[in-house]
């Protein structure tokens, strides 16, 4: 249990430091944003030598329904999952699935090709594919004599 505290302190640490940058002009937070969603879609991110992988499921939302957005280096995916009208009229003693609006944001770290980023929904997963920046390799200057 010792173990796990550190990590809790580092989390502790990076929302406030997010709390702090996300304060910026003209920025969103997220607790703003996120407060008008009616749902938050799961997400999964994965990191390659090459890319970063973001995969959100998003069952019942077509593509058409969803916004991806890339502004001052943040990742928005936001949109909306069409609620059906006259529940009451067509039967139904439950509802669990939700609808509505939904809202994620991620900071893109600096070392991406901000215009190569590529998204496709595929079976009701959203997969937004983000290359990674070349890094730039030393330059060797020849010293004259």
């Amino acid at each position: 249990m010792s173990q796990i505290l550190p990590f809790r302190a580092l989390n502790e640490i990076h929302r406030e430091l997010s709390r702090v940058f996300d304060n910026r002009p003209g920025y969103t937070r997220e607790p703003i944003a996120y407060s008008t969603a009616n749902w938050s879609p799961q997400v999964d991110i994965k990191e390659t030598d090459t890319e970063f992988t973001v995969s959100a499921d998003l069952p019942g939302v077509t593509p058409e329904e969803v916004d991806v957005t890339l502004h001052n280096g943040v990742l928005t995916i936001k949109g909306e999952r069409s609620s059906e009208k006259d529940t009451e009229k067509d039967g139904y003693r439950r509802r669990e699935r939700i609808r509505g609006s939904f809202f994620r944001q991620f900071t893109l770290p600096e070392s991406t090709k901000e215009d190569a980023i590529k998204a496709k929904s595929v079976n009701g997963v959203l997969v937004i594919t983000i290359p990674k920046a070349e890094k730039p390799k030393p330059l060797s200057i020849t010293v004259e004599g």
